[in-house]
């Protein structure tokens, strides 16, 4: 499978596109690659959750420059027509593994792994998620993958990668405390050296792998420390109580699934403002796709319980007051399905605008891109996705995204996406 060189702007069906001047200042414009895109908008989500008919978006480059209602269209424009569409922001995964794919090989190459992702992240994008948080990859994968999209070379979302995570200490690391701080402490800045946006720490194990922490709440403070010296956020996946704990008290900035929460442990993050990433669609995918995975009877078994724990402790964590924020999980076979989540979580009992918020503006907080990306904002990239109905009313809208922007590019559906 080859990496996807291009997705570049071209006439979307169905008559979207026309341009409303071709005097010679709208030609010279052309020329320099400059020429203004306006966006007719049936209805449009602002910033604050709002629904307003008949906005008007006007992107210049790769930005946002004006918007509002009775806009005057700029003179060379070319204008795209989305009039009985509902328009909002590019969407926001903050948990994905993009390099993760079906029947791996042994000993597979990173490039071989490197052609995979780039497809995945295709299929990310072109479902209306331009930004996600990647959290977890080995040989450096989806530090490459990243930067070869923001060199252009092939179209995926603006990415923020951890690179590696730290699961364990390297063989052979003494067991005593400043042994064990010293090897973390060289982990970290190793990320951080090749590349790294953001630091993941598994805080207890995966899945069925047992209710004990993996590193301490000191040790997860060193994480903490060294990463805000670069001015980066730590990620912590944590099912159990304690390891959710330990992280909180650490001062991460988001803990991943938090299947097993008590009361303390939920004032405890409500209070630091600490972001939780449930993840709750990924148990039922691996059963979905349960032949692919070829899991154990006892692992299907351990799959089912976790759905239903996941969405018992989603509840409690929504009754305490705890920030969410939406993650996918994606991974083999979820890529493009990731709004998914969103529909369980409004099934675990968010409303769809606080759904929305979780991929949107809450999401850009959480990478630190608040500035950037989650909301249709001058200044802001022009990042911007359309769907047919309402998605504030059914969040499932999300599930069929039929324009994509990113950057000021539309997004042409591969053919197998459409």
């Amino acid at each position: 499978m080859a990496l996807l060189l291009a997705c570049t702007v071209g006439v979307l069906s169905g008559g979207l596109r026309t341009t409303f001047s071709g005097s010679p200042e709208a030609a010279m414009q052309d020329a320099k690659g400059s020429k203004p895109i306006v966006l007719l908008c049936g209805r449009m989500i602002d910033a604050s959750g709002n629904m307003i008919p008949n906005a008007v978006i006007i992107v210049k480059g790769d930005r946002i420059a004006e918007v509002g209602r009775k806009l005057k269209v700029p003179s060379g424009a070319e204008v795209i027509n989305l009039t009985n569409s509902t328009v909002l922001p590019g969407l926001i995964d903050a948990h994905t593994h993009i390099t993760y794919h079906y029947d791996p090989v042994q000993g597979e190459k990173p490039e071989a792994t490197l052609n995979y992702a780039a497809e995945n992240a295709r299929r990310t994008l072109e479902a209306g998620f331009t930004t996600v948080r990647n959290l977890g990859a080995g040989e450096g994968v989806d530090i490459t993958l990243r930067n070869a999209i923001n060199d252009g070379k092939t179209p995926g979302p603006r990415m923020l990668v951890s690179g590696e995570p730290l699961i364990r200490l390297p063989e052979g690391t003494p067991a005593d405390r400043s042994a064990r701080t010293e090897a973390i402490k060289q982990f970290v800045k190793k990320q951080i050296e090749g590349g790294a946006d953001v630091i993941k720490v598994f805080g207890t194990p995966g899945a069925g792998g047992g209710d004990h922490m993996l590193f301490s709440e000191q040790e997860i403070k060193t994480v903490v420390d060294i990463a805000a010296a670069a001015h980066l956020k730590v990620a912590v996946h944590a099912i159990w109580n304690d390891g959710i704990k330990a992280a909180a008290e650490a001062g991460v900035a988001s803990i991943e699934h938090c299947d097993h929460l008590d009361d303390e442990t939920v004032a405890l993050m409500k209070a630091r403002h600490i972001a939780m990433v449930p993840t709750l669609y990924i148990p039922m995918h691996y059963l979905t796709h349960r032949d692919k995975f070829k899991f154990t009877e006892e692992q299907l078994k351990s799959l089912s319980d976790l759905q239903v724990q996941a969405e018992k402790n989603m509840k409690v964590a929504l009754a305490g007051g705890v920030w969410i924020v939406m993650g996918s999980d994606a991974v083999a076979g979820m890529h493009g399905e990731n709004a998914k989540e969103l529909e369980r979580m409004v099934i675990a009992g968010m409303t769809p605008a606080q759904a929305l918020r979780s991929c949107t503006t809450d999401a850009a907080l959480l990478l630190g891109w608040e500035s950037k990306v989650g909301s249709i904002e001058p200044g802001k990239f022009a990042d911007i996705v359309a769907v047919s109905g309402d998605p504030l009313k059914d969040i499932t809208e999300l599930q069929r995204v039929k324009f994509v922007m990113k950057g000021g590019q539309v997004i042409e559906k591969h053919s197998e996406a459409r």
